[in-house]
C-alpha cells in the first residue's frame, strides 16, 4: 500500500518534472565545467557521479520527501527483499545472458528502409559517439580502473537509475491509479529512451521491464538495485577482460557468449521464462502468508 500523498496526481507529476529539470540543470552545469578541458577518463568519471548524484538520485529524493509522508515508503527502499527472491533474480539473470545477447545482436543489425538512411546514419553515429565514451569512461585496463568503474559504472549506476526510474517515476504511474503492468512497461521504455542509444533499445526495455517486475513483486527497490548492480557489474568486468565495448550500448550486454547455438538460446529463453514464472509465484506466496 502506498502511504499518505500530498497533491493530486498530475500535481505530483509537475512538482517532479520541475525538481528534475532544476537539478538537471545544475548538474549540468557542474558536468560542463568538469569536462570543460576535454572527456578524460579522470573528468568523465567525475562528471558521471555528479550526474548519479545531482540528476538521478537528488530529484528523486526531494520529490518524494514534498509528495509523500513516508518517504522512504513511497521510494520503496525501507525493507529488504528476501534471499529466495534474490536468488531467482540473479539466477534469472545469469541463465538468460545467451537470449538477451541474441537480442542485442539482432537490434544491432537493424536495418532501416532506404527512405530513412538518413536517420539510421545519425543513430550510428551517436552510438559510436556513445561507445567512444564509455570507453573513455572505462580507463586504461589496470586492475585499479576495474575497481572504480565497478564502483561508478557498476554500482552507483544502478543505484541512481532504479532511484530515479523505479522508485520514483513508476511509483508516480502507480500514485495515479495506472494499471501496473502499463506503469511498468511506461518506466521501461523511458528508461530505455533516455539513455539516447537506438541499437540497444530493445534489450535495455526489457531490462527495465525486468528491474519494474522485480521491484512490484518484492516491494523492496533493493532487489532491482542489486540486480541492476550485478548486471552492470558484470558488464564492466567483460568489457574489462575483454578490452572492448559490447554491442548495443553497453549496459543492455554482458558477453558475447551463446551467439554461435540456437539451441542454447532457446534453452535460455526457456529457462529465463520458467524462473521468472518462479518469481512470480513466490510473491503471490508471500502475500497470501501476509494476508493470513
Amino acid at each position: 500500500m502506498l502511504p499518505q500523498l500530498r497533491f493530486k496526481p498530475a500535481e505530483r507529476f509537475l512538482l517532479f518534472f520541475i525538481v528534475l529539470a532544476a537539478c538537471a540543470l545544475a548538474g549540468s552545469l557542474i558536468v560542463g565545467f568538469v569536462v570543460h578541458n576535454g572527456p578524460t577518463t579522470k573528468a568523465l568519471r567525475l562528471a558521471t557521479v555528479i550526474q548519479d548524484c545531482v540528476i538521478f538520485i537528488l530529484p528523486s529524493l526531494i520529490t518524494a520527501v514534498l509528495i509523500s509522508s513516508l518517504p522512504a515508503n513511497f521510494l520503496k527502499i525501507e525493507s529488504a527483499p528476501s534471499m529466495k527472491l534474490l536468488i531467482l533474480a540473479v539466477t534469472a539473470m545469469m541463465v538468460s545472458i545467451p537470449l538477451m545477447n541474441w537480442i542485442v545482436m539482432m537490434n544491432d543489425s537493424l536495418v532501416f528502409p532506404e527512405s530513412l538512411s538518413g536517420l539510421e546514419n545519425w543513430m550510428r553515429l551517436h552510438e559510436n559517439e556513445a561507445r567512444a565514451s564509455v570507453k573513455i569512461l572505462l580507463g586504461d585496463g589496470s586492475v585499479s580502473s576495474l575497481i572504480i568503474d565497478l564502483l561508478i559504472v557498476g554500482i552507483l549506476a544502478g543505484l541512481s537509475e532504479e532511484i530515479l526510474f523505479r522508485g520514483t517515476l513508476q511509483q508516480l504511474f502507480l500514485s495515479s491509479r495506472l494499471n501496473i503492468h502499463l506503469s511498468i512497461w511506461i518506466t521501461a521504455i523511458i528508461f530505455s529512451a533516455i539513455h539516447m542509444q537506438f541499437f540497444g533499445f530493445v534489450p535495455r526495455l526489457l531490462l527495465g521491464a525486468y528491474f519494474g517486475y522485480l521491484l512490484w513483486w518484492s516491494r523492496s527497490l533493493w532487489l532491482p538495485v542489486i540486480i541492476h548492480a550485478f548486471n552492470n557489474s558484470i558488464v564492466v568486468y567483460s568489457t574489462w577482460k575483454s578490452g572492448e565495448i559490447s554491442e548495443g550500448g553497453g549496459d543492455s550486454s554482458i558477453d558475447q557468449w551463446g551467439l554461435d547455438s540456437p539451441m542454447l538460446i532457446l534453452a535460455s529463453a526457456i529457462l529465463t521464462v520458467f524462473i521468472i514464472f518462479r518469481l512470480h509465484r513466490e510473491q503471490k506466496s508471500a502475500v497470501i502468508q501476509r494476508v493470513k
